[in-house]
């Protein structure tokens, strides 16, 4: 007579699936950022088609910008780490001391794709800031005027460092307690990152050659990190704005020459931080 384990087995392995998950819960391993500072490189403008692109065609443009801007720390303000409490130690709610480094690559490339309907203009995108970036864009182009929105997703390798306490606490069978503390002291390290870009424009077609542009933007630095080292942060990383505004004109149908300036600013750090930039496009 054979002996059917099969029910024996699966009750073994819920029972294993049912204790892993008890071993989880309550436990947790934060950091609290006394101090440190995170590179931000500024990402790349959309502005738009900046003429008049025909009817149900297409265009494409290969483009390549030179900007101005010196590379600065951003000290941010009203950052908070959130109290984390265990049974014996308590990591208490406190001011993160913590610091943008603007990075700039002077040149940035990129590939943009245009195609139009009757008014509607889609626009897929890119390009290299030093890393890779992707871009989608939608909206108007008429005569006169157009106006779009879109998203960015950038991806690089970005450096940081950071000074804090942690502290881990275990929730298991044996019992709910602080299983480890101590300070964690990073220098300069490197990790790879997204960041999260949402845009819009909004040009003035003046004449067939010249257009005027607005292009504000709001992006996300270190908008997939959560954890340093294995330490989980209790803040987010705060936004920031920019607000291009400049000019270009078409010659020959063919390039396309822009200068403009971009000021950045955002509700953590003070004062209003500039940036020039001009470009040179090749329409086909």
């Amino acid at each position: 007579m054979v002996y059917n384990n099969t029910k024996h087995y699966h009750s073994i392995i819920v029972l294993c699936i049912f204790t892993l998950c008890l071993s989880g819960c309550g436990s947790f391993n934060q950091l609290n950022v006394q101090s440190g500072e995170f590179d931000v490189y500024i990402p790349p403008v959309f502005t738009g088609a900046g003429y008049t692109v025909k009817k149900d065609s297409s265009a494409k443009r290969i483009s390549a910008q030179i900007k101005i801007q010196k590379e600065e720390n951003l000290k941010l303000n009203k950052i908070w780490n959130k109290e984390v409490s265990g049974d014996d130690k308590t990591l208490p709610k406190e001011e993160a001391n913590i610091a943008y480094r603007l990075k700039n690559f002077p040149v940035a490339v990129s590939y943009d794709y245009m195609t139009k309907g009757e008014l509607w203009l889609a626009s897929l995108g890119t390009g290299l800031d030093p890393f890779p970036y992707f871009r989608a864009y939608t909206g108007l182009n008429s005569s006169h005027f157009e106006t779009g929105i879109g998203f960015q997703i950038d991806f690089g390798k970005y450096r940081y460092s950071l000074e804090g306490d942690w502290l881990r606490h275990c929730d298991t069978f044996e019992g709910d307690y602080d299983c480890g503390d101590g300070h964690l002291s990073v220098d300069e390290k490197a990790r790879f990152s997204f960041t999260a870009v949402l845009g819009a424009y909004v040009g003035f077609i003046i004449t067939k050659e010249l257009a005027l542009t607005y292009a504000p933007a709001i992006y996300f630095p270190w908008w997939s990190i959560g954890s340093f080292d294995n330490h989980d942060i209790t803040f987010d990383f705060p936004f920031i704005l920019e607000q291009y505004m400049g000019a270009s004109y078409v010659l020959k149908n063919k390039y396309q020459i822009s200068i403009g300036t971009t000021v950045y600013v955002g509700e953590n750090f003070a004062g209003k931080h500039w940036q020039a930039s001009t470009g040179v496009g090749y329409l086909f």
